[in-house]
């Protein structure tokens, strides 16, 4: 049985990788660091077929934000039919009651973010992927010395970098759409796109669902969503319709909708260009450590 064999290091190989580990961190450090996708579209119900698209691309510098719908002509249509103040009663109180009472604390809140300057969770996660990428290059550089550990130093500079990529970066971006100070342009993405407008309680007999998967280089979300819309419901038939789920058939049953939204996170489809950096190093080697090189005499 054939075994690979590693070859032997060759004082040309350390610039080869010096070259290509630059190459690689220059190449993604260009491209876009992480990827955000929301597809949503309207399966059944007034709105349907409608669909939203967002792409969200994060890289070094900026945010791009697009936004595209699909067969908007039927959402506009509902949007013009329901009635925006239709509500139902919640814990003895109605939707325009808890409205207002919500209105306060927002004037309060915002009157603290004024005096208080939000942390930037984004341009933080930015330093430490810029961080990360620069000292993976002196790591590499450093394998022209004969210092010691530069083989466990630049192992664990490798893994720095990842974890930025994979965890520090993307916790960045979570903590940036979580903080109430910061205008995140995202959020104004998510209020844009139809259905986000709508009021929970303005929705009765509702059903919802998700699930969690892990794909490659990122994590997706799926979620589910149905109701009856009572603002496409006669004033006179909210009561019962709030309190009973309308007959299969009905002219109130046609207030039915149903929603379905995936929602993924995923890094920027370069980065798994650094994954070569490993493999380099196994057909590339560089020169032994002095106390290597020691004990392979002996």
């Amino acid at each position: 049985m054939a075994v690979l064999r590693r070859p032997r290091s060759q004082p040309a190989f350390g610039w080869i990788r010096l070259g290509v580990t630059v190459l690689l961190t220059v190449h993604v450090f260009l491209s876009a660091w992480l990827v955000v996708t929301a597809e949503g579209v309207y399966t059944q119900g007034k709105p349907a077929p409608t669909e939203a698209h967002s792409l969200i691309a994060i890289d070094k510098d900026q945010t791009a934000i697009d936004v595209r719908i699909e067969k908007a002509t039927s959402f506009l249509l509902y949007s013009l039919a329901r009635d925006g103040d239709a509500a139902v009663v919640v814990n003895g109180s109605d939707a325009t009651t808890n409205t207002t009472s919500q209105e306060q604390p927002s004037e309060n809140a915002q009157e603290s973010n004024t005096a208080e300057t939000p942390r930037e969770w984004l341009a933080l996660g930015r330093q430490a992927v810029t961080v990360s990428l620069v000292l993976m290059v002196l790591s590499e550089a450093l394998m022209f010395t004969m210092f010691r550990w530069r083989h466990h130093l630049r192992t664990a500079f490798f893994v720095m970098m990842l974890a930025s990529f994979a965890v520090v970066f993307p916790a960045s971006y979570m903590m940036e759409l979580a903080d109430d100070g910061s205008e995140d342009e995202n959020d104004a993405t998510a209020t844009n796109t139809p259905g986000a407008n709508l009021e929970t309680v303005s929705f009765v007999h509702t059903n919802s669902s998700s699930a969690f998967h892990v794909v490659w280089l990122g994590v997706q979300l799926e979620a589910d969503f149905s109701g009856y819309d009572l603002g496409l419901v006669e004033p006179e038939n909210r009561s019962d319709v709030a309190a009973n789920v309308p007959l299969t058939g009905s002219e109130d049953a046609s207030s039915y909708i149903a929603f379905e939204s995936t929602f993924n996170i995923e890094l920027g489809k370069n980065l798994d260009a650094l994954l070569v950096l490993p493999v380099m190093w196994f057909f590339l080697p560089a020169a032994p450590s002095a106390s290597a090189s020691e004990s392979e005499e002996e």
